[in-house]
């Protein structure tokens, strides 16, 4: 059993990472979306065992992470992307395309700030939502659990406080 812990758009907000990292521990791995890498490596001090996987997003500048990664879990190929440069914002056919044609069976994306757990096609579209100074709801953060090849559950959360 995997369970991967699914955070984008921090914004700014290492006390938000640091809370979600501390009520999670027990994640295999961290995957984190974009638009806070710097949060992310505040936080991991913290968590120096974490296991993570990172892009950069659009207000990452200057940062060395690549724009999209592919990786699999527990026999399930994810790729993972801020989503900006498929235009999430609009619609997701593109990203739903650009998945499939690497063979993932899973896209995760951030960029919107709008939590979405959707099945196209024999791609699932995740998005955690932002979770950090989110303008379109409640802070929240996302939790995959995958099992032989397969995605067990998904639920969104909101960020925990204080």
């Amino acid at each position: 059993m995997t369970k991967l812990l699914i955070l984008s758009d921090s914004h700014n907000s290492t006390g938000a990472v640091e809370r979600i990292l501390h009520a999670e521990s027990d994640a295999t791995a961290v995957i984190f979306l974009g638009d806070g890498l710097r949060d992310l490596e505040e936080a991991l001090t913290l968590y120096p065992k974490m296991k993570v996987y990172a892009v950069a997003g659009n207000c990452d500048f200057g940062a060395l992470e690549p724009l999209d990664g592919l990786a699999a879990f527990d026999q399930v190929v994810v790729f993972y992307t801020h989503g900006h440069m498929y235009g999430v914002k609009y619609d997701l056919d593109t990203l739903t395309d650009a998945a499939a044609a690497r063979g993932a069976e899973v896209a995760l994306f951030g960029h919107t700030h709008i939590p979405v757990a959707e099945q196209r096609g024999k791609v699932f579209l995740f998005n955690p939502g932002s979770c950090g100074r989110c303008y379109t709801g409640p802070n929240t953060y996302g939790v995959l659990t995958l099992d032989q090849g397969k995605i067990i559950s998904h639920e969104h959360k909101e960020v925990p406080h204080l």
